[in-house]
């Protein structure tokens, strides 16, 4: 899938250095701190807030950096996005502040950690639930 995201353009030049050191696309380098964020422990999902977005600040200090995604990664990006209350530019932001570093220093062995995206609909005593599931549990036929 074809997205674009409004990045701040000094943190689409850590980028960038990071993917020449570590021979991959840019591309490749969101998708995987992107994911790092989905790995995270979140302890609480804000509730009854908007969505968050990236300071403001002078418009050419921001690229609009276009974006091959596989349809589950897009789907991941979208529920984080709704599930932290931020927009998917600041949880790149974020990620690239806390994780681009380690990324760098690193041996990157699995960029493809979430390969499966189900999204499961149940009615609970009147009362619709959904379950996002990133990655398959070996139980989840228990789930249909």
């Amino acid at each position: 899938m074809e997205t674009t995201m409004n990045i701040h353009a000094g943190v689409l030049k850590q980028i960038t250095l990071a993917a020449q050191l570590k021979g991959l696309s840019r591309s490749e380098i969101i998708i995987i701190l992107i994911k790092k964020v989905m790995d995270e422990k979140w302890k609480t999902v804000p509730v009854g807030r908007m969505v968050k977005y990236q300071k403001k600040c002078n418009p050419g200090d921001w690229h609009a950096f276009h974006l091959s995604l596989r349809e589950d990664d897009y789907e991941y990006f979208l529920d984080l996005r709704k599930l932290l209350k931020m927009s998917v530019s600041l949880i790149l932001a974020y990620a690239v502040d806390k994780y681009l570093q380690q990324l760098i220093t690193c041996n990157i062995t699995d960029n493809y950690r979430f390969i499966h995206y189900v999204v499961v609909k149940e009615i609970v005593e009147d009362t619709i639930c959904w379950r996002f599931y990133w990655g398959c549990p070996p139980t989840l036929q228990k789930y249909f």
